[in-house]
């Protein structure tokens, strides 16, 4: 069976994503086409617009996905390089032939070229590095610009070139495969029929419509409330306030000097209130939230995986006729886990986490199972 990865949020599935998965599926010659998605909270360290069980089931229901794989919080969320290494190493697990994921260039060979550099092995790169990071800027942007000085052929500030540069770098047996970008860079909010996740994200709390995505997303909207931050500001100044200092800074993501910044933040009264003492060149939104997820799942360091390029288990979260006859084939090979077990202790406070602000009583990770999408 020929199997094409795909690494994903959902964060939601948009028509974006639906046009990737169908281009992929034809283009790779697929027989399964397999997302591997972030679960409750996202990559940049936001909470995910709706649970991973319903998302990964809206995604099975377009008939585009035909399983979703589970990509663990502690390799989820964080920053490109780890987030990839892990992704890319289920995909290579349960043996997919190629990943297929959209960027902005278009171009396998020109991102696999620019990954085979060794840019960043380079005397040149490191000391471009430290003089923007001397300069007060924060590593992914100083990573980027030196990164852009050495080898500018290659846009490496673009959010998705960013990740296929990674997955480039992190694949061993796969191979590769892109889709050009239709539409919307990822941070784009403007509205059409094809926006970002962001777009179609912040086109529903301004005016409670949704567009751009599909039925089976669109009924998610209907159904349930859309998480976001300001949900989970009071549970995190709750925490903020009362978390000593010396307590804090042996969570992930949070150093002696960003403490005291976040236990200030805490006094603020709203969310993006909170966001805006925060943000500095050094401290991007994505750092920050990042941090703030570390707080509110009280996430300790010594709870980081040892390596990011090996992950203990396999996870389905939901799947059709054919992402069962996957599961099938892989659960001779690979350790899988349906059902709840003490590997999952970690995502049950995540989840805990996740569920207790939107209350919803249903999200239990104990009770869950991976969801069958009779899509016949």
């Amino acid at each position: 069976m020929k199997k094409t990865a795909i690494i994903a949020e959902y964060n939601p599935f948009h028509n974006g994503h639906l046009y990737q998965a169908k281009t992929a599926r034809i283009e790779t010659d697929a027989d399964a086409m397999i997302a591997i998605m972030s679960a409750q909270f996202t990559q940049r360290g936001e909470p995910a617009a709706f649970d991973k069980w319903s998302r990964a089931a809206a995604a099975v229901k377009t008939g585009a996905i035909d399983l979703v794989i589970e990509l663990p919080t502690c390799y989820g969320v964080q920053r490109a390089d780890r987030f990839a290494s892990a992704a890319v190493a289920i995909a290579e697990q349960i043996g997919c032939q190629t990943l297929s994921f959209g960027s902005e260039s278009g171009d396998a060979d020109a991102i696999l070229r620019a990954a085979h550099a060794g840019i960043e092995a380079t005397p040149a790169y490191h000391d471009a590095l430290q003089h923007a990071l001397k300069a007060g800027k924060s590593s992914a942007k100083a990573s980027s610009e030196a990164f852009a000085a050495l080898y500018p052929t290659f846009d490496l500030t673009l959010p998705n070139n960013i990740l296929a540069y990674h997955y480039a770098k992190a694949a061993r047996t796969i191979s590769l495969h892109t889709v050009k970008r239709l539409g919307a860079g990822y941070h784009d909010t403007g509205v059409s029929d094809v926006m970002s996740a962001t777009g179609v994200r912040a086109h529903y709390l301004e005016t409670g419509s949704v567009r751009a995505v599909p039925e089976a997303t669109r009924a998610l909207f209907q159904q349930t409330s859309m998480a976001h931050w300001s949900l989970y500001w009071p549970v995190l100044q709750f925490k903020l306030r009362t978390i000593p200092k010396s307590e804090l800074e042996q969570l992930v993501g949070i150093d002696a000097s960003l403490s005291p910044r976040l236990i200030e933040a805490g006094l603020a009264p709203t969310f993006e209130q909170a966001m805006g003492g925060l943000l500095t060149r050094r401290y991007t939104r994505t750092a920050i939230q990042r941090a703030l997820v570390s707080v509110l799942i009280h996430w300790k360091r010594d709870e980081l995986p040892e390596r990011f390029d090996e992950v203990p288990y396999v996870r389905p979260l939901a799947f059709n006729a054919i992402g069962r006859s996957v599961l099938k084939d892989i659960k001779k090979t690979v350790p899988l886990v349906s059902k709840y077990q003490s590997d999952l202790a970690f995502e049950a406070r995540v989840t805990e986490a996740y569920r207790l602000p939107l209350g919803n009583r249903s999200l239990l990770e104990h009770m869950q199972t991976p969801q069958f999408i009779d899509s016949k």
